[in-house]
């Protein structure tokens, strides 16, 4: 090794030293959050830090411009004389030229690495290296032009190997950076850049012992030596070729899928949307992003377990598919969330048509086994250009309509507005104090009479929960009940409800008032936990109530969710004498499957189709089919939410016997309706 060689290694790796240093200076100066001390000092090194990647191209850069020159500027000698006759000397102390690059390229490289410039430095340094690969197979194979340059002086074996060494330092001084944090990914990318090095490093002494294995056996002299080593290459590189791209394409696939469904999962999502946002800002186009969100699922998953779970979402996933059109993109976001990319529409109605499809297909059951199982889905949409122009604020503003849909009742879609993101905060506010009002014991439990309109005597009172709030005052159901039930605390509510409204119905009886059922609602998570059977019996055991004066109200969707779990509670209620009422009947799937298979005594129509049937003659026919239905099958039906006389006698003509609203009474606090129940106790309401 040449003086000047040995000078420019010992500057090269004090160099790395230095940014090794450098390096850990920064981390501890981030991990403090202090500046080191010393000011002189660190600009004394900063200078030395910067200064030796020059000295280092320097040396390089002058004895190419020697050679290509022929110019001696008597750097050979400069530290060290050498005798002018020594072997295999162009010039006396002069080192290689292929020495003389790789020295400007790994100069270059450090240089970089200091100004934080990673890749030119890192692509420096691999070039460096195969030039120093080259020289060490030169060596190993006895090729000289792999080690020398014309009739220069070659580059030394140990050399080669400093070299080799000194650019891996180089490469790999900065490992999360650059090309070698690529390279170091289980990426796809990283994976094909570590088996194209190996091949990169693997295959040329290969070839290089074949080539001389060939010449000395004189098999290149004929054509059929030259053809089959041709051939050889050939189908090497391309089984090579072949193996990467089939193991290369699985993982890629994997990375941009979700294993479950084999949808594209979110990564794949955002690489598309953001490709659709680009086609959609140059041609002037809307698109739509939609958040999709499965209600209730955990319920499923926790009941019936993960498998189910899993089968349920790969028969959403095909169901799905099927409602979209081939240009949009349905991925997983994660757990039972979904994403959908509709781009090129014309407008906000085509997504809306789109949600409406999805909630359509989502109505009948899915058979999983020997269950039948009922799902609804919430959806959020947003809307380019107008709710968001990059991806990051249409996928959080979709997801705030999804949750607006939610807070509207579920099985439903919601277009992004302005004002959601203060119906988030508001909700959020009201979770927070929903808390606090089940500790301080804010509920109260209100009445409504239901009256038989050819008696008008009393048939009983459905007791309703109410927020009274000292800061809110009444809070309405609709915003804290569907709170209460995301967040558990139906559960304790609802058996509070139902305590409360026994002990009261109890106390009418005793009282003296003419006997009637009170009527108690059950929501989704009461229906599905272990113990409700258990918990109602006790709760009639420990207020003294008959069960026949308790009728339990539970809604289509609830009861549709489990039908095997829900029939089998139903009938153990039902055995004890409680009867069973479907609430807001019409609304849900109106399957009569259920209603055969369900021990079902009572329906009521739900005020939405009550509500405009003096001026709507779908909503006649629809009272009509079920009211003849709950008839046919000798079972109550009753009306809610009569507010008129023009609805009552439409009902009466209609058939339908019992009826509930504000027409009769608004909700009444126990004192009131201890009150209303002794004027029209044992008096017709309607004389």
């Amino acid at each position: 090794m040449k003086a000047n060689t040995a000078i420019g290694f010992m500057l090269s790796g004090a160099s790395l030293w230095l940014l090794h240093k450098q390096q850990v200076k920064s981390v501890t100066r981030l991990c403090q959050g202090t500046r080191a001390k010393g000011k002189r000092n660190n600009s004394l090194f900063t200078f030395v830090f910067y200064l030796l990647p020059y000295f280092v191209i320097l040396i390089g850069l002058l004895t190419v411009i020697q050679y290509g020159f022929d110019f001696n500027v008597g750097i050979d000698q400069f530290f060290f004389k050498e005798d002018a006759n020594a072997v295999n000397t162009y010039a006396p102390g002069r080192m290689a030229p292929s020495t003389a690059v790789s020295f400007i390229l790994l100069g270059f490289a450090a240089l970089l690495l200091t100004k934080r410039v990673y890749y030119p430095a890192q692509s420096f340094s691999l070039i460096a290296f195969l030039v120093a690969f080259l020289g060490l197979l030169g060596y190993l194979y006895d090729i000289t032009s792999f080690y020398g340059i014309g009739s220069y002086t070659g580059m030394a074996l140990h050399t080669s190997v400093a070299f080799i060494l000194l650019s891996f330092s180089i490469l790999f001084a900065c490992p999360d950076r650059g090309l070698i944090a690529i390279a170091t990914s289980e990426l796809a990318g990283g994976i094909m850049i570590r088996r194209l090095s190996a091949a990169v490093i693997g295959i040329p002494p290969i070839l290089c012992w074949l080539i001389l294995l060939g010449k000395r056996s004189h098999l290149y002299e004929s054509d059929v030596g030259m053809a089959l080593f041709c051939v050889l290459n050939i189908v090497f590189l391309a089984t090579v070729i072949w193996w990467n791209a089939r193991t290369l394409g699985a993982v890629d696939y994997q990375a941009l899928h979700d294993l479950l469904t084999g949808l594209p999962n979110r990564i794949l999502f955002n690489e598309r949307l953001l490709i659709s946002l680009a086609n959609a800002r140059s041609n002037r186009e809307k698109l739509a992003v939609m958040f999709l969100d499965l209600d209730r699922f955990k319920k499923i998953n926790d009941t019936l377990g993960h498998e189910v779970g899993d089968r349920l979402l790969k028969a959403v996933a095909l169901r799905l598919t099927d409602c979209i059109r081939d240009t949009d993109i349905l991925a997983r976001w994660g757990g039972d969330e979904f994403t959908l990319l509709l781009p090129k529409i014309s407008s906000a109605e085509c997504s809306a048509e789109t949600a409406q499809r999805i909630l359509d297909a989502l109505k009948p059951p899915f058979l999983l086994g020997n269950d039948y199982l009922h799902i609804t889905s919430s959806i959020g949409i947003a809307l380019y250009p107008d709710d968001g122009e990059d991806a990051e604020t249409l996928i959080k503003n979709a997801d705030a309509a999804l949750y607006s849909a939610k807070a509207k009742g579920r099985n439903n879609y919601q277009f992004y507005t302005r004002n959601i993101n203060e119906e988030a905060s508001e909700l959020l506010f009201l979770e927070n104090r929903l808390h606090h009002a089940w500790e301080r014991g804010e509920f109260r439990v209100y009445y409504q009479p239901k009256v038989n309109i050819n008696t008008g005597k009393i048939t009983g009172m459905e007791a309703l929960v109410r927020w009274q709030s000292p800061e809110l005052g009444f809070v309405a159901p609709v915003k804290f009940i569907p709170i209460a039930e995301e967040n558990g605390l139906i559960v304790p509510i609802g058996e509070w409800v139902l305590r409360t409204a026994c002990r009261q119905n109890k106390a009418w009886l005793d009282a003296g008032l003419p006997p009637m059922r009170i009527a108690v609602n059950l929501s989704a998570r009461q229906l599905q936990q272990p113990d409700l059977v258990e918990m109602v019996a006790q709760v009639l055991a420990e207020t003294k109530l008959e069960s026949g004066f308790l009728e339990l109200e539970i809604t289509e969707t609830t009861a549709m969710q489990n039908l095997d779990l829900t029939r089998e509670i139903l009938k153990k209620l039902n055995t004890m004498g409680v009867r069973i009422a479907i609430d807001d009947f019409g609304t849900g799937y109106s399957s009569l499957n259920y209603l055969k298979k369900f021990p079902i005594q009572t329906i009521k129509i739900d005020r939405s189709f009550v509500r405009d049937m003096t001026v709507d003659l779908y909503d006649v026919a629809i009272a009509k089919a079920v009211i003849a239905l709950g008839q046919s099958l000798n079972m109550s039906v009753v009306a809610e939410g009569v507010e008129t006389l023009e609805q009552l006698e439409c009902l009466r003509q209609l058939g339908c016997e019992e009826m509930q609203g504000y027409l009769f009474s608004e909700p009444l606090p126990d004192k009131d309706a201890i009150a209303f129940l002794r004027k029209f106790g044992s008096l017709s309401m309607l004389a």
